[in-house]
């Protein structure tokens, strides 16, 4: 549990505080600026009274900070928004007006800063490790005086992670854009346009207009009649699955690859990510969940990781820096380690929502996660699913779906993941030709 430490003078207000986050939080509270130096080392963020000192808060505020990174959220009045305003930019990460019934808001603002601290104290480290490791190759490379990185060990996994991330620290290698059309598609839909406008933008993309169409006249959704027009096809969708397969439909031109070599592995990459999508949205279906983000999409970019992965080993070597006899185990090894991490950081990148992260970067080890979201038991669960059905790059194992945690979890049972299953493979026969 974590700790907070209340900084406030006002007793009764004082006691409000405590009833509301006490039961999520270990809380103390300091009444004097000279003893916070004993409690800055034990607590995970400092909620401030706007009356702490007679400056604010303002005087202690740059206190605390220059003694300990915490994250500080301020209390202030419904009076004085440039004050409020000054102590962000003195160094809170946030602040919370008391009016009104300002303590339900409390415990998820609490929340929300710990979080975002956690999240940049961990991208630090990240950061920082990387360094360590580029630093180290650039000097390897002017010990050597060679322009281009030779592993010492050319095939092993730490040698191929050190070489792409030296490429991505060069510039050589870009990580992918979010497609302009999936951006634009979001942006419309936060705004509540209509499905008429919907199907305008859409219209711009001939590739994406063609397969909504043949999307809606398929077994699954087809009507007494043809759709032959996008409006028609976006109508008997409906927005939620126009959605869906804007995003499939815009994400199916990122597996591709100059390197023949991968171009199985990257094919076989985006059956797995979809037959994992249509397992997500079935079972949420199924177990009628109400998820925070659309089941489908979390299930399609799960893995987006892997295809980072090997677009960068790919283009290695196809550009000769990376020797032309890479073991494949070892290769895939590299991969499987480390695709959760690059996933994560790209979907960071492309803005997603933290969800999305979560997935990306626990969703082959559920016991890493904290908390464990029912999104992620869904996505976990479906990626072993589909594994087991054979839609994977690799040949693996027998896999027991439903001695799976996820499985226990969501309480399926064998009658469920038989439907599943069924449907999964009769939507991925019915798709195959649309978004081959």
């Amino acid at each position: 549990m974590k700790s907070v430490l209340i900084a406030s003078r006002n007793s009764a207000e004082v006691r409000e505080l405590k009833e509301t986050i006490g039961q999520e939080y270990n809380v103390s509270v300091i009444t004097s600026p000279n003893k916070v130096d004993d409690y800055l080392k034990k607590y995970g963020l400092v909620l401030l009274d706007h009356t702490f000192t007679e400056y604010y808060g303002e005087d202690f505020l740059m206190g605390v900070l220059r003694k300990s990174y915490l994250p500080v959220l301020m209390l202030t009045p419904p009076d004085d928004v440039k004050g409020a305003i000054e102590t962000m930019r003195v160094g809170t990460c946030n602040y919370i007006v008391k009016v009104g019934d300002y303590h339900k808001v409390l415990n998820l603002s609490i929340r929300q800063a710990i979080e975002k601290f956690d999240e940049q104290d961990q991208m630090k480290q990240t950061i920082i490790t990387l360094k360590k490791r580029v630093n180290e190759l650039e000097e390897r490379v002017g010990a050597s005086g060679e322009e281009d990185v030779q592993a010492s060990s050319p095939g092993t996994s730490t040698s191929i992670l050190d070489q792409i991330v030296f490429i991505f620290k060069r510039g050589e290698i870009n990580l992918p854009s979010l497609p302009q059309i999936t951006i634009k598609f979001k942006e419309m839909v936060n705004k509540g346009v209509s499905l008429q406008e919907i199907a305008f933008l859409l219209q711009q993309d001939a590739a994406i207009s063609c397969k909504l169409i043949s999307v809606s006249n398929s077994v699954y959704y087809g009507g007494l009649t043809e759709n032959k027009t996008l409006g028609q096809a976006v109508a008997r969708l409906g927005l939620t699955t126009t959605r869906q397969y804007v995003d499939a439909i815009s994400n199916r031109a990122l597996y591709v690859t100059k390197n023949k070599k991968f171009l199985e592995f990257i094919e076989k990459l985006w059956e797995h990510s979809l037959s994992c999508a249509y397992a997500s949205q079935i079972v949420s279906e199924v177990l009628k969940l109400e998820l925070p983000d659309d089941a489908f999409t979390l299930g399609l970019m799960h893995d987006i990781g892997k295809l980072v992965l090997f677009q960068a080993v790919g283009e290695l070597q196809r550009r000769k820096k990376l020797g032309e006899n890479v073991d494949t185990a070892e290769l895939y090894n590299t991969v499987n380690i480390h695709h959760n991490k690059f996933g994560a950081a790209l979907l960071k990148r492309w803005k997603f929502s933290s969800g999305y992260v979560q997935i990306a970067a626990y969703h082959d080890n559920l016991e890493e996660a904290d908390p464990i979201s029912k999104e992620l038991l869904v996505v976990h669960f479906a990626n072993l699913l589909v594994k087991s059905m054979g839609y994977d790059q690799t040949q693996q194992a027998e896999i027991d779906v439903e001695d799976a945690e996820s499985t226990r979890l969501l309480r399926l049972n064998s009658t469920m993941i038989a439907q599943v299953k069924d449907q999964v493979k009769g939507r991925m026969e019915e798709m195959r030709g649309i978004f081959a």
